[in-house]
């Protein structure tokens, strides 16, 4: 590895202090400024001009158009005159047209501009935002600093690497993209190249191995003392990246705000078989409590409360013989809570003799991840597996403080005002709502809300066929693993045939989502189907009026909804959407006050102010769960500061 290289690999931009009290509110007041109208406008019309030298260079041969993507990148990686910027996004359209087979318009020729100046672009559902990812990463990558593209996962980072290929090839620059599955030569490889697809949890583990392979040589300075002195190359061998220079989020919202409440944590297992016993006891002690007269479960926040003096009873005859460990009432208490609050088929999966985590808010698997506290055992206990070993932190850091280290970083999705204060207070990048290309023909229907989930999933049925009774396709989109597989029972004992796409039946997931929009076509999805899939319908499908789309829960926040929504009338073909809830539903269940959830379920339409209150609700909660984590990074920070590593 070469000077630059080096150095590059631990330089990282300086985190500055979350601002607070009257200078939040004057940091608030510029990020207002940062984001008004007239920006966008003036972004519009250089993306015009972009638009027109781009079809200009129509004429030129493929030999000298590579020859001036060439010529570009030495001017890319000095200071950036607009004439140089407006020549390489021009370039890029070209490139684009002739190897995809179709021109960017001007809007997304503007959200790539949005990106490249550190931008949150806000482009509704459907509007090419990958192409518009892939204009601003090739002109990044030109300038031979590592770019990375950051997806909602794997699915998305393989696909878009890969239907993005012929783009990069044809500029002369490379692409990998990195997933879960990977092993660390797979890793190495795929960051290697000029543009890296991945997701934010691998890309923040990795950089969080590196810093543990790296110990004590964080620091340059350390390092090129040492440079000489190290034998056989043992710096580096353990490290995958090539250091944070600039970052792209797909579906920011997404990335950097729903999955940003709790840190990443990178820990090792050691088997503990005094630990191991220790849960098996409080496990079977668990067992014993009655509910509503030793301990209390609350839905709502999601934890258990005691009754009993557990300090108390732990001292009795009810646990004799076992153990008085230190920390036993907190392994009982995480014991209860796996026993009623965590659901196979809902937050967790069993495949091949191992609990998998599935994540909420997108419907997917999550293997190595693991429950701390003792929780994840607890889980194992429940389902009758083997134990793991108890694992132990090794490196933590949160997804505010990560992407805030990238020297340049920029995100795009669609559902970004509802977020923009957030955007710019934690991130520093103002939100930018770039027109749509067509005007949006997306029916939506008024939410629909029933006592019980039962009566809605009657009526969800109901919809159902007489919406397939005309041909059209339809999407189902639910919240958990379970409900999806109900529905499906539901849908297939009519007689109708439907397929499903849920954490436990992915294999399948692009061949499903290729069908979709077919005529009669009928798919029941979890929230894996909810960002980024684009669903196409072929002409018959258009005259019939469209992708059906039918939502059949409320989620935490209206974006994951508006998400959902956005499979259908994309890119100015017709479509629909339809919006179902309970009072059973979690949302409504952990979110409302018990009066108000008593009174407003016998108010008919009304009572769709329920289900907004709840989202409220749920959003104020999401939004204490990220300070709090941001509150710890800010006491981490101050309190390490004296150990000179970087970070």
């Amino acid at each position: 590895m070469d000077l630059t290289g080096d150095y590059r690999l631990t330089s990282l931009k300086r985190v500055e202090k979350i601002p607070v009290g009257i200078d939040a509110f004057v940091f608030r007041l510029v990020g207002r400024f940062r984001s008004r109208r007239s920006v966008i406008r003036r972004i519009l019309r250089t993306a015009r001009k972009i638009d027109s030298l781009g079809r200009s260079l129509s004429e030129k041969s493929d030999a000298e158009l590579k020859g001036r993507i060439e010529g570009l990148a030495a001017l890319l990686k000095r200071p950036v005159k607009d004439s140089t910027l407006c020549e390489a996004f021009a370039l890029m359209q070209e490139a684009a047209f002739r190897t995809m087979g179709y021109r960017p318009y001007v809007e997304q020729i503007a959200g790539a501009l949005c990106l490249y100046h550190g931008y949150i672009a806000e482009m509704s559902t459907g509007e090419g935002k990958t192409i518009t990812a892939a204009m601003c990463a090739a002109v990044r990558g030109l300038s031979g600093m590592p770019c990375h593209v950051i997806t909602a996962n794997d699915y998305l980072a393989s696909r878009d690497a890969q239907i993005m290929k012929p783009l990069f090839d044809y500029c002369g620059l490379t692409v990998g993209a990195v997933t879960g599955a990977m092993k660390p030569e797979e890793r190495r490889a795929g960051y290697a190249a000029a543009i890296t697809y991945s997701t934010a949890k691998e890309v923040l583990a990795d950089f969080l191995r590196d810093r543990i392979a790296m110990g004590k040589m964080q620091n340059f300075s350390k390092r090129l003392l040492d440079r000489f002195s190290l034998q056989g190359g043992e710096f580096g061998r353990g490290v995958v990246q090539r250091g944070l220079c600039t970052a792209i989020v797909d579906e920011a919202d997404n990335v950097l705000i729903d999955e940003a409440v709790t840190p990443l944590i990178i820990s090792r297992e050691n088997k503990n078989e005094g630990f191991n016993e220790s849960c098996r006891q409080a496990y079977e002690l668990s067992g014993k409590l009655q509910e509503g007269i030793d301990f209390l479960v609350d839905g709502k926040l999601r934890t258990i409360h005691f009754l009993t003096d557990m300090d108390e009873w732990l001292e009795g005859p009810a646990s004799s013989g076992f153990s008085k460990a230190a920390f036993l009432k907190d392994l009982i208490r995480q014991a209860l809570t796996a026993r009623y609050l965590f659901v196979a088929g809902r937050q967790y999966v069993v495949e091949e003799g191992k609990v998998v985590i599935v994540d909420e808010s997108t419907g997917r698997k999550m293997p190595m991840r693991s429950w701390n506290g003792g929780l994840h055992q607890m889980i194992e206990l429940k389902e009758g597996l083997e134990l793991s070993g108890l694992k132990e932190t090794e490196a933590r850091m949160s997804f505010q403080r990560f992407f805030r280290l990238y020297k340049n970083f920029s995100g795009m999705t669609g559902t970004g005002k509802e977020a923009l204060g957030e955007f710019w207070t934690i991130y520093g990048s103002p939100v930018l709502c770039v027109p749509n290309h067509r005007r949006c023909l997306r029916k939506i229907f008024m939410l629909r809300i029933f006592s019980t989930k039962e009566s809605k999933r009657v009526a969800i049925v109901r919809e159902v066929m007489n919406v397939h009774a005309s041909g059209r396709p339809v999407l189902i989109g639910t919240k958990d693993i379970d409900e999806s597989e109900t529905l499906a029972e539901m849908i297939t004992a009519l007689g109708l045939e439907c397929r499903v796409i849920n954490a436990v039946r992915s294999d399948d997931e692009a061949a499903i989502i290729e069908r979709a929009g077919r005529l009669g076509a009928i798919t029941v999805a979890t929230n894996m189907a909810g960002r980024g899939t684009d669903i196409k319908i072929p002409d018959k499908v258009k005259k019939l009026g469209g992708l059906h789309v039918i939502a059949t829960e409320c989620n935490p926040s209206s974006r994951i909804d508006r998400q959902l929504f956005g499979r259908a009338a994309r890119q100015g073909d017709p479509g629909s959407a339809s919006h179902y809830a309970s009072f059973e539903d979690d949302v409504l269940r952990r979110n409302l006050p018990g009066p108000l959830w008593t009174l407003t379920r016998h108010l008919g339409r009304l009572s769709a102010l329920a289900v907004r209150w709840a989202q409220y609700s749920a959003g104020r909660k999401a939004m204490k769960s990220r300070l709090s984590v941001q509150r710890t990074d800010t006491w981490l920070e101050d309190s390490l500061g004296f150990s000179g590593n970087d970070v």
